[in-house]
């Protein structure tokens, strides 16, 4: 991270190169909108902690900030982020919202059980909230989910899954989108986002042979 904030018109330009709306910015940084608004236009200063936020973000999906002015995208860059906490599955869920900008991208799943995501109360409202936005999006089947054979719980529409037997299935719940493999670790109420082209291609590449091994449930 560099020792500077950045600019309004550095924002601006992060954001084109990230295909990024302001909304966008301020799901992903936890800054509202408004904030967000009035930086990029100059209407007041803002707070040093929200800049930071907002240049942190922006760090983390990959644009590089030069000392000399202007900014860059790595393309080959790896970064790790950890959501944890009560909400976590919200998190993942905000971070796909963000990532996935492209409407004929697949969101690929391999989940043990398909059931956790509505167990707990406030997993089942961050369940539906995400199943509203792939309605609204057209993602809906937009999906592949592998499954075990025989714990048919469904979440989406039956077409998108395909069953496995168990040993092929494994334990950990992981998700691919854009270029991100998010492992979710239930007991631990935490997920791990990797972005790294390189490991996520391989992942879905293991993930679509899988996909045609398996029977449609």
């Amino acid at each position: 991270m560099n020792d500077f904030l950045i600019t309004p018109s550095l924002v601006k330009a992060a954001r084109a190169l990230l295909d990024w709306q302001q909304a966008d910015l301020a799901r992903a940084s936890s800054v509202s909108l408004t904030a967000v608004r009035a930086y990029e236009n100059n209407l007041r200063s803002p707070r040093p902690s929200t800049v930071q936020a907002l240049q942190d973000t922006l760090e983390q999906k990959g644009i590089e900030f030069l000392v000399g002015g202007g900014l860059r995208l790595i393309d080959d860059m790896t970064s790790v982020i950890r959501f944890s906490g009560p909400d976590f599955t919200r998190k993942l869920n905000e971070d796909i919202y963000a990532s996935v900008r492209d409407p004929q991208s697949e969101i690929l799943t391999v989940s043990a059980d398909e059931g956790m995501w509505r167990r707990v109360p406030h997993m089942r409202q961050a369940n539906d909230e995400y199943l509203a936005w792939c309605e609204k999006t057209g993602m809906l089947l937009r999906h592949k989910m592998l499954i075990p054979e025989g714990d048919y719980t469904f979440n989406f529409p039956r077409q998108v899954y395909r069953a496995l037997p168990h040993e092929l299935v494994g334990k950990i719940c992981y998700t691919l989108y854009a270029d991100r493999l998010t492992l979710i670790l239930w007991k631990r109420r935490q997920v791990i986002v990797l972005r790294n082209k390189a490991v996520v291609e391989t992942f879905r590449n293991q993930f679509m042979y899988l996909w045609r091994l398996a029977k449609p449930v």
